[in-house]
């Protein structure tokens, strides 16, 4: 993939029973996307608090918000013109807790396009600003951040719940996005 310049970024879908299919439809795009991207991470993000779908889906978007404009500055701050590619969905712990596991795509030349750029590796960002936006709750060792290496394999892992079209509830499609040409 060359270096190419992105614009506005576009979630898979706004969440309602009646867009369910067309998210469903257009996660094979997210997925070619991130398998594309040269930099790929699988992260998972838990919480020692109770919240619900909406408020946990609320609380990476603003993690991943800070991320992106650490990783890419003004372009993403004020144009949104880069930013990290994500699919995301969210799973219910033993506890009855919510966790959310994302595969994290970095497109290509991308971080390089900053003056100054953000010297913490990627997966390392991620962690410490979600600890960073609650650290009395979440703790650095509930936190994992590896390298994809089999992305088939990471994508069948994170869409274990995700059997049927009901269960589609689990993705979290606020946080699926893949930046727009």
């Amino acid at each position: 993939m060359s270096n190419v310049t992105v614009g506005h970024p576009r979630p898979a879908s706004v969440p309602s029973q009646n867009h369910r299919s067309d998210t469903h439809l257009r996660l094979p795009n997210v997925e070619r996307f991130i398998a594309g991207c040269p930099d790929r991470y699988f992260i998972t993000l838990t919480t020692k608090r109770r919240l619900d779908y909406l408020a946990f889906s609320a609380e990476v978007a603003k993690t991943m918000h800070r991320v992106n404009g650490n990783l890419f500055g003004t372009a993403y701050k004020r144009r949104r013109t880069m930013m990290l590619a994500t699919m995301a969905t969210q799973e219910r712990s033993f506890n009855d807790g919510l966790h959310t596991h994302m595969i994290v795509g970095v497109p290509e030349g991308s971080l390089q396009l900053k003056a100054n750029p953000c010297p913490i590796p990627v997966p390392e960002l991620i962690v410490a600003t979600w600890i960073a936006g609650d650290p009395e709750y979440r703790r650095a060792n509930g936190q994992d951040a590896r390298d994809v290496y089999d992305f088939s394999g990471v994508r069948r892992y994170i869409y274990k719940g995700v059997k049927t079209l009901a269960d589609f509830d689990n993705a979290d499609v606020h946080n699926t996005i893949i930046p727009s040409f």
